[in-house]
């Protein structure tokens, strides 16, 4: 193989390691963007449930007895739903967070592969 096959072989290696590196990166920064909007959303929806039991404990104090039991029951299926919502909520952040540790990993050992290929010893002859 001539030098300037090895150095074209050489230079397509590491514009692989580069793009691969890149999509590992870009795929890191999406994981990030998801985790923040499932945070503003679970903040969002904290809002909204404030509010919820807000309304129920207005109704609830200015309801007639017999209507109670139903108000009551109504604000315990909210309590019930929200809960689920925000076990939903935490379940997709751990998911991501697995999502981003595994990347994290992938990345490390794309480095690792990259830099054994930097040290190789035709690669040293090649890269220079």
């Amino acid at each position: 193989m001539s030098q300037v096959q090895k150095q074209q072989e050489f230079d397509q290696k590491n514009y692989q390691f580069r793009i691969r590196l890149e999509q590992l990166q870009e795929d890191q920064l999406d994981i990030r963007k998801e985790q923040r909007y499932i945070e503003e959303q679970q903040e969002e929806f904290f809002q909204l449930q404030q509010q919820e039991q807000a309304v129920y404990d207005f109704v609830l104090g200015n309801c007639e007895a017999d209507e109670r039991a139903f108000f009551e029951e109504r604000g315990d299926e909210g309590l019930h739903l929200a809960k689920k919502a925000q076990r939903e909520f935490d379940e997709q952040l751990l998911q991501l967070k697995k999502d981003e540790r595994t990347l994290f990993d992938q990345e490390e050992n794309l480095m690792a592969e990259q830099q054994a290929f930097w040290k190789k010893p035709e690669a040293k002859e090649n890269g220079s």
